[in-house]
């Protein structure tokens, strides 16, 4: 007799269990694809349409996220002339994470760029810090594949935008950037260049 009410309430625990696991799997699933929708209906900028820079907050985990809509330029424009989306000033040396998934509309030859901007009078100068290759991508990867690089910004203005190469064309692109030491970050500015200074 004590041997059946032993197997009958370990039974019934393995089931509770079994049945919590469930539970738990499934609101985890319903937060994913409450994430998806709320990340689908990011509204996209444009260069061309922002009036003004747009400045953003590094989130509580150390993180900004952002959805962009762009051009890229040829490589041999000069430094102002750059499509830049994306600027980082830091305060110190410091190192971020960058997680992307982009679309370039079939286009191969783009190379994703990090360089610190430094003005000497009128002149603006761009120091390369990192590029990272991009290969040709179609609309099915886009939101899919998920590439993920390590870069070291230096103290100044840290400034980000896809060059063409010899050509000119536009792309999109989710990007994640992770600060390690947010402390050390001064501001971090969506398409910094003037409406201006964009053609």
């Amino acid at each position: 007799m004590r041997i059946k009410k032993s197997t009958v309430f370990l039974t019934m625990f393995v089931l509770l269990l079994a049945f919590t696991g469930c539970q738990n799997e499934s609101s985890s699933t319903d937060e994913n694809k409450q994430t998806k929708s709320t990340a689908s209906d990011k509204v996209i900028y444009n260069q061309k349409d922002l009036q003004n820079p747009q400045k953003l907050e590094i989130s509580e985990d150390g993180t900004v996220e952002m959805e962009i809509k762009s051009m890229t330029e040829p490589d041999n424009i000069l430094p102002e002339n750059k499509s830049i989306f994306l600027s980082i000033t830091s305060k110190e040396d410091t190192d971020v994470s960058l997680q992307y998934t982009y679309d370039t509309y079939g286009k191969e030859g783009a190379l994703f760029c990090c360089e610190l901007k430094e003005k000497n009078g009128v002149k603006t100068t761009l120091e390369p810090l990192s590029s990272f290759y991009l290969s040709q991508t179609s609309e099915e990867n886009y939101k899919e594949t998920w590439l993920t690089n390590g870069v070291f910004l230096k103290k100044g203005e840290n400034v980000f935008y896809l060059n063409g190469k010899d050509q000119t064309f536009p792309y999109r692109m989710i990007l994640k950037v992770t600060f390690f030491e947010p402390e050390k970050i001064d501001s971090v500015i969506l398409y910094p260049i003037e409406k201006g200074s964009v053609k």
